[in-house]
């Protein structure tokens, strides 16, 4: 079973050698290691894990004064692990995750000032990520390849449904809240009034 982050690295050097700053620094660039939750430690560690079982091959290379740096290519059979690994999370029967969820079943354990404060800093973080990744859209269209340009787009709508249905999920913590608010008054007022019927009587 190869890992995730077993094939970031085997699909970026599929596309020609690279030394592992390099790797690291075209993974936060298109976004991968953000959306894998991968360290670069973990990088480093796929990387001698590959070359160990034959993925990957690696040498020396000194490029004019600068020290030398381990090189890593792709080998036939890491190519191979490649296209069986794509093959399989391309076709993956995951259901989606979000922990989120799990907070939202249990809202109701806070007060309601508390549980709209809680999502409003939610939203306000998925509003901020759209808005960045539209940013970083935007300044890569025309240069990067495609397929990184449609999986900022996914990624972009992802966050903008997430924060569309968050407020309205606000909402519902608003009306309920209003309500509750309005049957107590009422319920306060018939206090006042039934105690006013007593001292008249």
């Amino acid at each position: 079973m190869t890992s995730r982050v077993e094939t970031m690295i085997l699909g970026l050097l599929a596309g020609g050698e690279r030394h592992g700053y390099d790797l690291l620094r075209i993974m936060e660039e298109r976004g991968f290691l953000r959306w894998s939750g991968v360290s670069k430690v973990a990088v480093y560690k796929a990387l001698a894990r590959l070359e160990k079982e034959g993925s990957l091959s690696s040498w020396m290379e000194k490029d004019g004064n600068m020290p030398e740096r381990r090189v890593f290519g792709i080998t036939a059979e890491g190519e191979e692990r490649l296209r069986d690994a794509v093959y399989d999370i391309c076709a993956e029967e995951e259901p989606l995750r979000w922990e989120g969820a799990i907070g939202l079943a249990f809202v109701h354990a806070l007060r309601p000032e508390e549980a709209r404060e809680a999502l409003q800093r939610r939203l306000s973080f998925l509003e901020a990520q759209a808005k960045r990744i539209a940013t970083e859209r935007d300044l890569l269209a025309g240069v990067a390849e495609e397929m990184h340009t449609v999986l900022l787009e996914h990624e972009m709508r992802l966050y903008r449904v997430e924060a569309d249905w968050l407020r309205s999920i606000i909402d519902k913590i608003d009306a309920v809240d209003a309500g509750e608010g309005r049957e107590r008054k009422a319920a306060e007022g018939g206090k006042r009034k039934g105690v006013a019927r007593g001292e008249q009587g």
